[in-house]
């Protein structure tokens, strides 16, 4: 049985086999391996349950539902609880009288068609671990709609309104979850207490319209322009002259800057009402940012991120020291999600054609069957994203500035 790092670049080496099944087992985490059949390759576990005689197999979903890094991820999960005398298994139903909170969490994540993305994972954990840790081993039976109302009074209190809606959400989706996989252990969910108390609109939040207004641009600019934190300045700079989200612009790769063609190409994120039409999107890249990115690659190139992290190989993960610099020198309240605002607000202003600003703000077409004939290219798109870049500078009174030629 042949080993190797499972990473995508090794998953596209693997030659499917005209019959049979090979197994692949990666060198860096034991008992994690895919196997290839002449159809697919799927990510599978094989380990022995603490206690056990026989190692278990327990199969975690063929590859391109899963990514190696998903697989990965739900990969170390099993293990861990193989450990701990689990078997992880989402297709054994646990032989109890009983199932506990956890079991529910473990099981949703575990379960659902698509795999989680890993921050929305990561935020799930740490809801599950700093919110209800005290009742992840109790029986799910047992907590009741006062205790889901005292937690959730208790949470606004101590972590505020949205962090306190988020979470007792989503222990309403694990216990939805568990009603419609075991009926015979739960006979409703006690989060409904929540809606009986509150009414139907308890969580309901208003949709964030903030942005950095027209008159505060220019001392906001002119201030990130002066920060004497280069990295800082340049992402701030990237992301209000592109309307990237901040993660988009974050794992951007030298790899895709096209100088001599002025483009670049990202990684969409995924979200909800926003489904990117595809995988990759491709932009062109106005004059002023082509200038930020040439002086960036030439005196600040560290690795192969355009924003690289403290650790060598890796990109940036959380900008918001410079978000709090800024604020305490310009007085201006503004998060990253802001400038993504205050892009389209401009860009609206600008005139410029309806399919014209979705394609520029990388936004579905959704069921449009106009919009679906229309093919949105990249020359297409240059001149828009230049008028864009040009009134922002105007706005930012920096047109022709030392800024603009030097910083941006």
């Amino acid at each position: 049985m042949p080993n190797l790092k499972i990473t995508k670049a090794t998953m596209g080496k693997i030659e499917l086999p005209a019959s049979g099944q090979v197994d692949y087992w990666d060198t860096d985490l034991a008992g994690f391996g895919v196997r290839a059949t002449k159809n697919c390759l799927t990510f599978m576990v094989q380990r022995r349950v603490r206690g056990e005689k026989n190692k278990t197999f327990i199969k975690i979903g063929r590859y391109g539902a899963f990514s190696p890094e998903q697989a990965r991820t739900v990969a170390k999960d099993y293990i861990r609880r193989m450990e701990l005398g689990e078997n992880p298994d989402p297709k054994k139903i646990p032989k109890i009288e009983t199932i506990t909170v956890n079991d529910l969490y473990c099981q949703y994540i575990a379960m659902r068609k698509y795999p989680l993305a890993p921050t929305t994972l990561y935020q799930y954990e740490s809801w599950m671990k700093n919110y209800f840790s005290d009742w992840r081993g109790q029986d799910a039976a047992s907590i009741t709609g006062e205790m889901v109302a005292n937690r959730l009074q208790d949470l606004e209190e101590n972590n505020g309104k949205v962090q306190a809606a988020n979470a007792i959400k989503l222990l309403s989706t694990i216990y939805r979850f568990g009603l419609a996989l075991h009926p015979e252990k739960l006979k409703g969910s006690p989060v409904a207490a929540v809606k009986a108390i509150r009414g139907r609109d308890w969580a309901k939040r208003e949709r964030r319209k903030t942005r950095i207004a027209d008159s505060d641009l220019a001392a906001w600019y002119k201030t990130v322009c002066d920060y004497d934190n280069p990295k800082g300045r340049d992402y701030l700079l990237f992301l209000l002259f592109t309307g990237l989200r901040k993660m988009e612009a974050a794992t951007l790769l030298w790899s895709n800057i096209d100088f001599k063609a002025k483009t670049f190409t990202f990684v969409p994120e995924k979200k909800r009402g926003e489904k990117p039409e595809d995988n990759r999107v491709t932009m062109p890249l106005s004059d002023c940012v082509h200038r930020l990115l040439l002086k960036r690659r030439a005196i600040y190139y560290e690795n192969d991120f355009v924003f690289p992290g403290r650790v060598a190989i890796t990109h940036i993960t959380n900008p918001a020291n410079w978000v709090r610099d800024i604020k305490e020198m310009t007085g201006i309240a503004f998060c990253l999600h802001d400038l993504r605002r205050t892009y389209i607000t401009i860009a609206e202003s600008c005139d410029i054609p309806y399919y014209a600003l979705k394609a520029m703000l990388n936004h579905s077409l959704g069921n449009d069957v106009t919009g679906g004939y229309v093919v949105m290219g990249v020359d297409r798109l240059r001149e828009p994203v230049q008028r864009v870049t040009d009134r922002i500078l105007e706005l930012a009174n920096a047109k022709g500035s030392a800024e603009c030629r030097e910083a941006a």
